[in-house]
């Protein structure tokens, strides 16, 4: 039988990326398909039922695909990577594409770069990325056949996994801050601007992202060429060197939760005629001392997406971990080209933290970390060395990653120093104002307007479900009280050697409440998941233990701590929802 149509059927609803560039390519000829047909490929000791990510390299003739996708639970993203474009398209004519890809939890990636089937598949599928322990499984037959494109992706997966520690370790800090901050900021950010509405406004317009970098003191005298003739987008850490040298950017770009930040690099300066891009999660003075020059991203923060719609998107960025990966991808979505870097060096340049000037408080509190990094040496902008940190590092790859997918747009690194950015054309910032930057554009002008055009949303919607949820949670209270009560009884129980018929009672009983938390408030659990991901990880180990009192133990962590998310966002909800109904009455 001849599956061909059919399965480009399917693929253009499923993978339409993969469907197209199958239609502009030619099937291999006398492939033996029997070399490829193996299955098995999943070590007998890996239990399918932990794995959260599971990357497949070689997709063969689909077999063990198939009987994949029948044992992996739906929680698990199965992201499936070939080099071979062509034996695929001759390979849909014998095969029946419905079983592999009848699960939402598949991604078929065929005859692409490595980047893109690694980086961006995993960045797209889960947002932001938390998912250190990735199993890839190895379809040898294939493998063979290309070893060094699968030698590769199998770096990018480990490097993905090194990104994933770092953003879960993020999340463990910072989600609770977040989430507080996300329902301080609330009543303001529906007042402010979208940032998505600045998107594409500054169509082939350079713009020049000035980061705090200690080569930016080389060339920051320069800037003041480029006013009013390219867009000066600046991180909140470089903005008083920018003002030592009275230049006053367009853009302030910050997005750090804490007061630190913003009593380093914000406090006590006139920002009255700049305009801020943010996001929800800032420290709330940062917001309030720009307002109302103020544009407020999203950023797949879940609770705020929850909140969105009902007021409307705000436009998601790709945060990339540090606040000039933010600028960078503001920049691109707004249609600058060029995009100009500056101060982004990335490395500890002649043994500098930061540009001049950053508070000696921040330098010497910075300089106390650094005995503890990970120290790596990497290529800098002359052919050279420089040192830097595995921080710094990801941040390099994060940049040489999205600009190989802006094949359109030029992007210049002016910084005269720190680590190479693979995919910049090098210049000095005097050759770059030069070449690009000669032609007058009102930006304050386009700023203004798109900043005045809000519309308060009507929040009646908002509200109604803000108090629907408040009831629901302490209903998820009440139940994670009763599991710390008998997570406690049984402990007791099992610590006294006292294990008789009420033992497995109670263990039933602990049981089923957990079960009502995990099974019947999903909604806790999606507008929770930044918060509470930390958590599942650690119960999906408690619960293969053997030793029972491991278990017990979990279960009350879990109790315990949901009880303590709920309680602490019940409060916030409360106090949120409380600012915007008067706001709500007087919109109307």
């Amino acid at each position: 039988m001849d599956y061909f149509d059919a399965n480009m059927a399917l693929l253009r609803k499923k993978e339409p990326r993969l469907a197209k560039r199958l239609e502009t390519v030619s099937p291999a000829k006398d492939v033996d398909f029997a070399s490829l047909s193996i299955s098995n490929i999943i070590d007998t000791n890996i239990k399918l039922n932990h794995i959260n990510t599971l990357a497949v390299l070689g997709f063969g003739v689909g077999t063990h695909i198939r009987e994949l996708v029948e044992k992996i639970p739906p929680k698990t993203f199965l992201l499936v990577i070939d080099s071979d474009i062509a034996t695929f398209k001759a390979l849909l004519q014998r095969i029946d594409l419905i079983p592999i890809l009848k699960s939402s939890n598949i991604k078929l990636v065929i005859g692409e770069n490595a980047s893109y089937a690694v980086r961006y598949q995993i960045d797209d599928y889960y947002k932001v990325n938390t998912i250190p322990d990735i199993v890839v499984a190895e379809h040898k037959p294939s493998v063979e056949k290309n070893p060094e494109y699968y030698k590769e992706i199998k770096e990018l997966l480990e490097e993905s996994s090194i990104i994933a520690r770092q953003n879960l370790a993020t999340l463990m800090t910072n989600a609770t801050l977040w989430q507080d901050q996300i329902l301080t900021n609330l009543p303001v950010i529906i007042k402010c601007q979208a940032i998505k509405t600045l998107f594409g406004k500054f169509s082939n317009i350079p713009t020049i992202i000035v980061s705090a970098g200690p080569s930016l003191d080389k060339n920051v005298a320069y800037l003041k060429y480029a006013k009013d003739k390219a867009l000066i987008m600046c991180v909140d850490t470089a903005l008083r060197t920018l003002f030592n040298h009275e230049i006053k950017p367009d853009i302030v770009v910050s997005i750090d939760a804490s007061t630190k930040n913003y009593n380093y690099y914000l406090k006590d300066l006139d920002v009255s005629d700049i305009y801020l891009m943010s996001g929800p999660a800032v420290y709330p003075e940062t917001i309030t001392s720009f307002v109302p020059n103020v544009f407020v991203s999203g950023f797949g923060h879940p609770l705020l997406t929850w909140i969105e719609a009902f007021i409307g998107e705000r436009g998601n960025i790709k945060l990339g971990g540090s606040v000039s990966t933010a600028a960078f991808d503001i920049a691109r979505r707004c249609g600058s080209n060029p995009i100009i870097l500056i101060g982004q060096d990335l490395a500890y340049t002649d043994d500098k933290i930061y540009t001049s000037g950053v508070k000696q408080e921040r330098i010497k509190e910075v300089e106390e970390i650094m005995p503890t990094e990970d120290i790596i040496w990497v290529e800098d902008v002359f052919g050279g060395q420089v040192k830097t940190v595995r921080g710094f590092w990801t941040w390099i790859k994060w940049f040489e990653y999205q600009i190989s997918e802006m094949s359109d747009v030029l992007c210049i690194d002016a910084t005269e120093g720190g680590a190479k950015i693979q995919g910049t054309k090098i210049m000095t910032l005097k050759e770059a104002i030069e070449d690009y930057c000669q032609k007058p554009f009102n930006f304050k002008q386009t700023l203004h307007h798109t900043s005045k055009s809000n519309i308060l949303p009507n929040l009646t919607a908002l509200l109604r479900e803000m108090e629907v949820l408040i009831k629901d949670w302490k209903k998820v209270q009440f139940v994670s009280k009763e599991g710390v009560m008998l997570t406690n009884k049984l402990l007791e129980i099992i610590s006294g050697n006292q294990m008789d018929k009420r033992t497995n009672k109670i263990l039933k009983e602990i049981g089923i409440l957990y079960r009502r938390i995990i099974e019947n408030h999903q909604g806790l659990l999606k507008i929770g998941s930044w918060n509470l991901e930390s958590l599942l990880f650690r119960m999906e180990k408690y619960n293969l233990s053997t030793d029972l009192s491991v278990r017990i133990k979990g279960c009350k962590t879990f109790f315990e701590e949901i009880l303590t998310y709920c309680q602490e966002s019940i409060r916030g909800l409360q106090s949120t929802r409380e600012k915007l109904l008067r706001i709500e009455l007087e919109r109307r």
